[in-house]
């Protein structure tokens, strides 16, 4: 059986206070925190739904945001548990507080609010085969590195072009057998490892991670200017 935990914790440091809570700020008639939740909700292959809430005070907002929508898929089970400092300690809680019948497990980031229900069903199938699974856009851009590090931009460095054919960015939802994410999460802790999303704790482990480009934008609300781009997205 496939869980899902979506992280609502975070502290949305890059906002510069310019907006209370990024999950909760309004894209159009909803919120990224509502979009993400009904993704999930309306997946038939996600049995089990925990969201991670950063502090009491958080809590009941959230709720109060489900508690509206209609129609809610009753054979959803929702779960809330507190998140810690860091995202592996957020996840870790996360995984913790799914149904022990829970097998497999996929992690998101309320903050990209676009992800749809076909890719979720998709990346759920794909991980009941004992793999790890991102979803994840190829680079399409020129990749140069500064082989010298300068403070300012425009003093002179050496450079050099890299290949851009094996080089992915990452998005959310990211999906993996149960045990390989808490062995891959239990290593990083013991040995003191930050990562920032759940394929670095497949890695440590050496296991092999699977890219599934979406084929439609899935992007990340970081500063108060994505809000834009998110309302162009939500009214097309």
């Amino acid at each position: 059986m496939v869980g899902a935990v979506l992280l609502a914790a975070g502290s949305g440091s890059r906002m510069k206070k310019e907006v209370d809570d990024k999950l909760l700020h309004p894209i159009g008639h909803s919120n990224a925190f509502t979009l993400s939740c009904l993704a999930f909700l309306h997946s038939e292959r996600i049995t089990s739904l925990v969201i991670v809430h950063k502090d009491d005070a958080q809590l009941p907002k959230l709720q109060e945001c489900l508690s509206q929508q209609p129609n809610q898929p009753e054979s959803n089970k929702i779960y809330w548990v507190l998140g810690g400092k860091e995202r592996q300690d957020s996840v870790w809680a996360g995984i913790n507080k799914l149904p022990k019948e829970i097998t497999h497990v996929l992690v998101h980031d309320c903050a990209r609010p676009f992800i749809r229900s076909s890719t979720i069903n998709q990346i759920a199938h794909e991980i009941l085969k004992d793999k790890a699974v991102t979803v994840a856009k190829p680079l399409k851009d020129t990749l140069r590195l500064r082989t010298e590090y300068k403070e300012d931009s425009l003093e002179p460095s050496t450079t050099r072009t890299i290949d851009r054919r094996n080089h992915w960015l990452m998005e959310t939802p990211q999906g993996a057998p149960m045990n390989w994410l808490i062995k891959g999460l239990d290593k990083a802790r013991n040995e003191g490892i930050l990562i920032t999303d759940d394929m670095a704790a497949i890695e440590l482990i050496d296991q092999p991670v699977c890219m599934l480009e979406s084929g439609y934008p899935n992007p990340k609300i970081t500063t108060p200017d994505d809000f834009l781009y998110a309302e162009f997205l939500l009214q097309s």
